[in-house]
Formats: C-alpha cells, sequence, structure tokens
C-alpha cells in the first residue's frame, strides 16, 4: 500500500465517529453525484451500519503505511490507528495539554497513545553523548516545567509536578535514539503519567515521540511500542546519516533535548518559546472515548448491560 492512501475507504473500529466529533474533527461524506447510479438501498441495522461505519479524514486504521509529516513514514500495525496533524492537537487539547504546533500525529492502540512532533532545528551532533548527568538534568526539567505551570493556571488547566525518573537517559549509537522517562502528576487529580520519551535524530531535526502510559502498565506497553517504532523511518536522503557538509546544525545537543536546555541555551537557541511543551499530562480526559474506539463500548453501556437474575432460592 501506498503513501496517503485514502483512509475513507478502510474499517473503522467501533465508535470512531463519536470520538472525532468530540474532537471536534469534521466529518463529512462524500458527495454522491452519478445521476445513473440506482437509489441506494434503505440503511443497515444500527449494529450493521456501525460495524461498517468507514474512517473520517485523518484517521487511517493498521496494518496501513502513512506519513508522518513531509519527511518520515510510519507501518501503523493491525489493530492500531493512527491520526494526523489536526487529530493529534484536538486530542492533546481535550486532555487539557498545551500544543507546541510541531505536533505530526497520534498513535493509538490498547496499549497507550504515542505522540509524534517534528522539529527542524537541524543536525544535532551528539558529542555529550557520555555526559548525560540524570540528576542535573531533573532538576533543569523540574525548574522548566514550573514556568510551564504558570501558563497551566493561566489556562485554568491543571499543574503538573516530576516526582522521578522512570528510565534515566542514555543514548544508542547505533540507531541514534535518545531515550528517557519521566514520571508526572497531576497536581490536582493525583494521577500520574509515564512520559517515555524518544528522540529520533534525522538530517535536518529530531522527530519527538512520547508513549502516554499509566506506571503500572509501562512494563507491558513497551514491547508494543519498541514493536510499533520499528516501523517508523525517515524518507530517503532526511535520516541521521545523510546529514552533508553546509546543512544547517542545531546549537545544543543531546542534553538540550532531554531538559529544554538550560536558560542560556534557551535564550541562544529560541528554546525558550518551547519549555512550555515539556510535558504531556495523559489523555485521562478522553479516557472513554479512546475504548469505545476498540471496543465499541462505553464505561455507561458496560455498567447498564443485563445481567441474569440471581436464582431462585
Amino acid at each position: 500500500m501506498g503513501f496517503g492512501a485514502d483512509p475513507m475507504t478502510r474499517p473503522a473500529l467501533p465508535g470512531v465517529f463519536a470520538l472525532l466529533l468530540l474532537l471536534g474533527v469534521p466529518v463529512t461524506a462524500a458527495p454522491d453525484n452519478d445521476p445513473g447510479k440506482a437509489p441506494a438501498a434503505p440503511p443497515p441495522p444500527a449494529a450493521e451500519a456501525e460495524a461498517e461505519e468507514p474512517l473520517p479524514p485523518g484517521m487511517t486504521a493498521g496494518p496501513a503505511d502513512v506519513k508522518v509529516g513531509p519527511n518520515a513514514q510510519l507501518k501503523v500495525q493491525e489493530q492500531d490507528l493512527f491520526g494526523d496533524a489536526t487529530v493529534a492537537r484536538s486530542m492533546l487539547e481535550k486532555g487539557g495539554n498545551l500544543i507546541s504546533n510541531r505536533e505530526q500525529g497520534i498513535l493509538l492502540s490498547t496499549f497507550g497513545e504515542v505522540i509524534f512532533e517534528f522539529d527542524d532545528v537541524g543536525y544535532i551532533k551528539d558529542d555529550d553523548k557520555d555526559e548525560l548527568d540524570a540528576d542535573k538534568m531533573l532538576s533543569s526539567m523540574r525548574e522548566s516545567q514550573d514556568q510551564a505551570n504558570e501558563e497551566l493556571r493561566r489556562l485554568g488547566r491543571s499543574e503538573l509536578e516530576l516526582t522521578g525518573w522512570h528510565v534515566k537517559p542514555h543514548y544508542d549509537n547505533a540507531t541514534h535514539n535518545l531515550e528517557w522517562a519521566p514520571i508526572v502528576r497531576n497536581k490536582s487529580t493525583g494521577n500520574q503519567t509515564v512520559n517515555y520519551n524518544v528522540r529520533l535524530l534525522g538530517r535536518r531535526g529530531v522527530m519527538e515521540i512520547t508513549l502516554l502510559v499509566s506506571p503500572e502498565k509501562v512494563d507491558d506497553a513497551l514491547p508494543w511500542f519498541r514493536k510499533a517504532l520499528e516501523g517508523f523511518s525517515y524518507v530517503r536522503g532526511e535520516d541521521y546519516a545523510s546529514y552533508t557538509n553546509g546543512d544547517k546544525t542545531a546549537a545544543y545537543g543531546l542534553a538540550a533535548l532531554v531538559t529544554g536546555g538550560a536558560v542560556a541555551v534557551a535564550a541562544k537557541s529560541g528554546l525558550l518559546g518551547k519549555l512550555w511543551k515539556f510535558i504531556i499530562i495523559g489523555l485521562a480526559a478522553l479516557g472513554g472515548a479512546i475504548k469505545r474506539l476498540f471496543t465499541g463500548k462505553s464505561a455507561e453501556t458496560e455498567q447498564s448491560a443485563p445481567t441474569e437474575p440471581p436464582p431462585q432460592p
């Protein structure tokens, strides 16, 4: 299957229209202008109609090949859904998150959600790969999150705090992947989310990939997450190894990808405007709607489902 395949022709998972309407994503049907076509048959029963419901624009069901922005691609696995940049921003905003406007898409699964963002900062040198100090990085991230909390308060949203590392920062020399995972706590609800971050270095910048999952489910989600990332690649000529002299080079290294950079680095490189979009609170507010995508049932439906009467004495 080639990239750009029409998602309207793919079978839908139950409840997808309800979620997309909740997110404010427009749902339209192509008009039928064929005058010679026979009159349409009467609509099928509700259950059959739901099973055949097509996906609206912006959503693609796996297995499929999709574009992730202009310079990357992803093989979406069976039983997973991919939403484009518009869907990703809508879901993040509905979940109470700040938007970076670098969102390229979102991958949805029963294991968790994965956000894709691309920062076109240029080629990032990995000279400091052996100098990653996890303690200093956590301290810097907390300072940056304090700044983000000021914006969250202004918007009337929940403030967040970093309670520690689930996985400390580490770099893979072979794949040029940088990984780390802080534990994030919602100060209002007490709910915790692991932001499992992977940064895939490219020729012109970095793809920022974040798995959102609860701490108790992260170990179950990681095998699926790693399998999903095996399907990611930069398009020809855009990978890290394709760097050539004269290409734009970033003003900072690997450490700044984790921390957002110290204030001095941020001021020089333009990172100050990006510090707000550091930590993702998760999509708990959409939990029921996301569940309906994969089960066709809401929590209310399950609770109200009829049960067999108890046996008579």
